[in-house]
């Protein structure tokens, strides 16, 4: 179905008015950007109506509108606990990263703004699963001796933290980047030595893709990006996301057409369905591949 473009814009001003107003981000262990204080009494069952909300609407999160509906409810969730669930606030980073990154890639203003709301849950998610790390923060301490302190029980936070601010300082530019690169990289460092199997491989996929990013005179290495891009692939074959991001990250930088278009090939040919709770997620990786197979003759 085609969608006109002032369908499309509507589309787009309604998804910013449920995510709400959240232009800024500062860290959460500031004391400028805590966790609202509750001034309503908290009835039964009101969280766990508010999180069943959201997980329902995350079911059908192949339509934006949908995800959003999950955002506004486990953040009304969050707001009625009687203390922070860090699992319940990596949902709502995973979120963030997943409506910017598969819908809102055309208009760099919501993107934006859904990546540094996204960042700021995956501070509080940080601050939630670790309240030491958050102590830390607050009194001075530098962020990779802090982030190296947390366990295994804090990856799914340093995961998506690290994934949706890497995203937010890459688009916003060089001097941002640069900026974020410590935080981003010695999270994902930690993320690496203590589960390189999360998320279907993803420290290894996010370190594919670092090391083709990276200027060489700022460690980039293109042989140590395909190292990478193997390990992910070899921990989960089915996983399409690998694929697509070895192919426009690293093939068409080493100029391999071949294997650019056998791994894309690839991922077309997946059943969408080859790993059933990725459904939404092999769809748009598919999609991806499509635009850029279409791409082939001026990327090579």
């Amino acid at each position: 179905m085609t969608v006109t473009h002032s369908a499309s814009m509507r589309r787009r001003t309604l998804l910013l008015m449920m995510l709400g107003g959240c232009a800024g981000r500062t860290a959460a262990w500031s004391s400028a950007d805590r966790l609202p204080e509750r001034t309503f009494r908290v009835t039964p069952g009101t969280v766990t109506r508010w999180v069943a909300r959201g997980d329902a609407a995350w079911e059908e999160r192949a339509d934006p509108e949908r995800v959003a509906e999950a955002i506004s409810a486990w953040s009304n969730a969050v707001r009625h606990q009687e203390r922070s669930d860090p699992a319940l606030l990596v949902k709502l980073t995973r979120a963030h990263y997943f409506l910017a990154d598969g819908f809102l890639r055309d208009d760099r203003v919501a993107y934006l703004r859904t990546l540094d709301a996204g960042a700021g849950w995956g501070e509080k998610a940080l601050s939630a699963a670790a309240p030491e790390f958050a102590r830390a923060m607050a009194e001075g301490a530098k962020f990779r001796d802090s982030v190296n302190s947390l366990d295994a029980a804090a990856v799914p936070a340093m995961y998506w933290y690290a994934s949706v601010l890497g995203r937010w300082a890459h688009e916003k530019g060089l001097a941002v980047s640069i900026g974020q690169h410590d935080t981003v990289r010695a999270t994902m460092d930690r993320c690496l030595e203590l589960a390189p199997t999360y998320y279907y491989g993803g420290p290894h996929r996010y370190f594919g893709v670092y090391y083709c990013i990276v200027p060489e005179f700022s460690g980039g290495d293109l042989e140590k990006a395909k190292i990478h891009f193997k390990r992910a692939l070899q921990m989960a074959p089915h996983y399409a996301g690998t694929k697509v991001l070895w192919a426009s990250e690293l093939a068409v930088r080493t100029q391999e057409r071949e294997l650019f278009e056998r791994l894309l090939e690839e991922v077309l040919a997946m059943s969408v369905d080859v790993i059933p709770e990725l459904r939404p997620e092999t769809a748009i990786e598919q999609a991806r591949a499509r635009e850029l197979l279409a791409r082939i003759d001026e990327l090579f």
